[in-house]
C-alpha cells in the first residue's frame, strides 16, 4: 500500500469516527437547533435545498403559560385590511373577557381574503367569540384550539340560521339569519361587538342591545350564552356597540316579531351552535367544538393523523389535462399550521426570489411530517400575504415588491394568528366603591377597555361621571387600567389617568 493511499484512508477514518461521535439526529440535536423566543416558545430557521427558505416557530403544549388567538385586521369582522406587524400592535397587551392579558410573541397571516374588499372568506372564532360563519359543509372548517388546549382540525359544517337562534324569557324562538353580516329582507342579523362601532344599518327596522354575560361561544353554557336587554330601537339602525354588547337587527317581519319579543331588562340566550361531520375524503372524524377559543378558514388540509391527504392531486390532474398548472403544483410562499401532541408550529415558507422558490402543496405537508414530525397541518392563504412575525420583527422575506422592485413589502391583509404569553388579571381599587368621579384633564370615552377599541366621544375636564358596575373595572391594559363609566347621555370606559375623585 503506497504513502498517499494511506493518508487517505487515514483522512476518511478520522472524518468517518467523527461523525459517527455526533448527536443522532432526534429530540437532543433538535432542541439545540431551536432557539427560546419564551418560556414554552421556539423558533428555527431551515435552509433546503431549491433553495427553500423555512421559518417556525413552536409553542410546547405541555405548558400551559401561552395560548393561541386569532386577530382581525382594524379590530372589525366587517371588511379591511391590516399588517401583521399592525394587528400584532391592536391585539398585544389587550385584557380578554376575564381580564387576563395576551403579551404575543408569535403571529403569522390567516385566511384568504376578497383583496377588494378586505373581506374574509372563512369563519372566525376569537376568544371565545364565534364571530363569522364557516361555509356551509364546505369541507375544511380550519384550525381549531380551544381553551382546554385541545386542538384539531375542523371538517364539513353546518351552522346556518336553521342551527342558531335567540330565545326570549317569554319562549319565544328567532332564527339568526346573518351573523356580523347586512340584514337582508325580513331578516334577522345579529351583530357583536367587533363588528364595528356600530351596526351601520338604516333606520327601517328595530335594534336590541343587549349587554352578555359570557361570550357567544360555539357552545355556550346551557346551550345559549346569557345576555339581558338594555335598549329596544325602532324606526333608528346604526345602533353603537359598546363592549361586550349585542345588536339583534330586524327588518320586516323580523323587526315586527322582534318588537313584540324583546323586552327592556329582560333575559335572552344566543344559541350559535355548530355541527361538524368531519371530512371522510380528508380522513376527519367530527369533532366538538365546545369551549373553542380560536379559528380561522383554511384553504387546504394537509396533513391528518400524519398522511399527506393530497386532496389536491385530482384537480391537478385535470388541469393538466386542459394544459393549464394547478396553483398546488407551483413552488410558492406559503403559510401553514401544524400540530403533534406535543407541540404546536407556525410555519412560513419563502418562495418566488432566487434565494427561496417555495414548496408545493405536497412539499409542505411532507416538510410538517419529516422534519416537524407533526400529525396534523392546514394551509393558510400564501403567496405575497405570508409573514412570520417573532418577538417584535418579521422573520421571513415577503414576496410582495416595494416600487423599487425588492422583496419585502408587508401586504395588508384580513385576519391573522399569534401565540402569545398569558398573564394573570391585574385590578386597581383606585375607584372601587366610587360612584361620583370627574375627568381630570380631557379625555377619550372608548367603546371597551383598552385603547384598540374606538372612541365613543371626548369630554372636556372636569366632566362629571359616575362608575357603573362591571367585573372588568379597574382591568389593567395596554398600559393602564380602565373603569366603565357613564358621561351624560355616554356610556364607555375611561383610563384611570383620566379619573379624578369628585370635588
Amino acid at each position: 500500500m503506497n504513502r498517499q493511499r494511506v493518508c487517505v484512508l487515514t483522512a476518511v477514518g478520522i472524518w468517518l469516527a467523527g461523525w459517527l461521535a455526533q448527536p443522532a439526529v432526534g429530540q437532543e440535536a433538535e432542541r439545540e437547533a431551536w432557539s427560546e423566543v419564551a418560556p414554552a416558545i421556539s423558533y428555527r430557521e431551515w435552509t433546503l435545498p431549491g433553495p427553500v427558505r423555512v421559518f417556525v416557530a413552536a409553542a410546547d403544549r405541555a405548558k400551559d403559560n401561552w395560548t393561541i388567538d386569532t386577530m382581525t385586521s382594524m379590530g372589525t369582522v366587517q371588511g379591511g385590511t391590516e399588517t401583521v406587524p399592525d394587528m400584532v400592535t391592536r391585539y398585544d397587551d389587550a385584557a380578554d373577557w376575564q381580564g387576563r392579558r395576551h403579551e404575543i410573541k408569535v403571529a403569522i397571516n390567516g385566511d384568504y381574503y376578497n383583496m377588494r374588499t378586505g373581506y374574509a372568506l372563512g369563519g372566525q372564532v376569537i376568544g371565545g367569540w364565534f364571530l363569522k360563519r364557516f361555509g356551509e359543509y364546505s369541507g375544511s372548517s380550519g384550525f381549531v384550539w380551544c381553551r382546554d388546549r385541545r386542538c384539531f382540525i375542523g371538517g364539513n359544517l353546518r351552522n346556518g340560521a336553521e342551527f342558531q337562534e335567540v330565545r326570549f324569557a317569554d319562549g319565544g324562538k328567532m332564527n339568526i339569519h346573518r351573523l356580523n353580516d347586512a340584514r337582508g329582507k325580513d331578516e334577522l342579523a345579529l351583530f357583536t361587538y367587533q363588528y364595528a362601532a356600530n351596526t351601520g344599518t338604516s333606520d327601517d327596522g328595530v335594534e336590541v342591545l343587549a349587554r352578555m354575560a359570557e361570550p357567544l361561544a360555539v357552545f355556550s353554557p346551557d346551550d345559549g350564552a346569557r345576555g339581558k336587554i338594555v335598549a329596544v330601537h325602532r324606526d333608528k339602525g346604526s345602533t353603537v356597540m359598546p363592549y361586550d354588547h349585542v345588536v339583534l337587527s330586524g327588518h320586516g317581519q323580523a323587526a315586527e316579531r322582534l318588537l313584540k319579543a324583546a323586552r327592556v331588562g329582560q333575559e335572552v340566550r344566543v344559541d350559535l351552535r355548530l355541527q361538524d361531520f368531519g371530512h371522510e375524503e380528508g380522513g376527519l372524524s367530527p369533532q366538538n367544538w365546545r369551549g373553542a377559543q380560536a379559528s380561522l378558514g383554511n384553504p387546504v388540509i394537509c396533513l391528518v393523523n400524519g398522511k399527506v391527504t393530497g386532496q389536491w392531486e385530482a384537480k391537478a390532474e385535470r388541469y393538466a389535462a386542459e394544459g393549464r398548472r394547478h396553483g398546488s403544483v407551483v413552488r410558492d410562499p406559503r403559510t401553514a399550521i401544524a400540530f403533534n401532541d406535543q407541540r404546536v408550529y407556525f410555519i412560513v415558507i419563502d418562495g418566488r426570489m432566487e434565494q427561496s422558490v417555495g414548496m408545493t402543496f405536497t412539499e409542505v405537508a411532507e416538510f410538517c411530517r419529516d422534519q416537524l414530525q407533526a400529525t396534523g397541518a392546514v394551509l393558510q392563504d400564501g403567496g405575497g400575504s405570508s409573514t412570520l412575525w417573532v418577538d417584535g420583527k418579521v422573520r421571513n422575506v415577503p414576496s410582495t415588491r416595494d416600487a423599487d422592485g425588492k422583496p419585502g413589502k408587508l401586504r395588508p391583509v384580513a385576519n391573522g394568528w399569534y401565540i402569545a404569553l398569558e398573564h394573570d388579571a391585574q385590578r386597581s381599587e383606585a375607584f372601587a366603591g366610587r360612584r361620583a368621579v370627574r375627568t381630570a384633564r380631557e379625555a377619550e370615552l372608548r367603546l371597551g377597555p383598552g385603547s384598540q377599541y374606538t372612541v365613543a366621544t371626548r369630554l372636556p375636564a372636569g366632566q362629571a361621571c359616575s362608575v357603573l358596575d362591571h367585573s372588568l373595572n379597574g382591568t389593567y391594559a395596554k398600559g393602564t387600567h380602565w373603569w366603565n363609566c357613564r358621561a351624560a347621555a355616554h356610556e364607555g370606559w375611561l383610563s384611570e389617568g383620566d379619573l379624578a375623585a369628585a370635588r
